[in-house]
């Protein structure tokens, strides 16, 4: 299980229990407001698709038994502009990208912070907005991408394959080094 998540997030507790679930959220709003660019083009979405991938357990260890692939998709303003589907992977993992796309899409949250919010509240994600399950998912994977200054995200970065609180860690583990690598 990531770091982050052993430490804000124990699985052994309800995940409405507000001693477990406010921690949670509060660091997973604070990730979105860290992990922000100062501009954001096809370039970028390039180079970031790349760094998501090189951090890929796929990619870290490809002969390994058992190492789950990756599907990473970046988009600005609704237009795709770098999708990678490692050997391994399947239209199922494309079904729950476009779910995680979605919802970052309609609320301009990670998807993972409004599943959680949602369950805080002692809610279901899809019945709480009245939105269909093959359409939306509140789960780890998808998150915003936002540039300094400007007040909606302009984009959406989203991976599948890992379970899901392993795909936002892998998503946020690789804007954390592209955005060191632009330093």
């Amino acid at each position: 299980m990531p770091e982050f998540l052993e430490v804000f997030y124990p699985f052994d507790k309800a995940p409405t229990d507000p001693a477990v679930s406010q921690p949670f959220l509060a660091k997973l709003a604070e990730q979105e407001a860290e992990l922000e660019f100062s501009s954001f083009n096809a370039s970028d979405a390039l180079a970031l698709g790349l760094a998501i991938l090189a951090e890929s357990p796929k990619a870290k260890t490809p002969d390994a038994p058992g190492v789950r692939a990756v599907v990473v998709h970046v988009s600005i303003n609704g237009n795709l502009q770098f999708y990678s589907a490692q050997d391994g992977t399947n239209a199922d993992n494309y079904g729950w990208i476009q779910r995680k796309v979605n919802t970052v899409t309609r609320f301009g949250r990670a998807s993972i912070f409004m599943g959680s919010s949602c369950m805080a509240g002692g809610k279901d994600f899809n019945v709480k907005f009245l939105l269909p399950e093959t359409e939306y998912v509140g789960v780890g994977g998808g998150f915003p991408l936002r540039v300094k200054g400007v007040a909606y995200p302009v984009g959406v970065v989203a991976v599948s394959g890992l379970p899901h609180q392993m795909d936002h860690e892998l998503v946020t583990k690789g804007i954390k080094k592209y955005l060191e690598s632009k330093k």
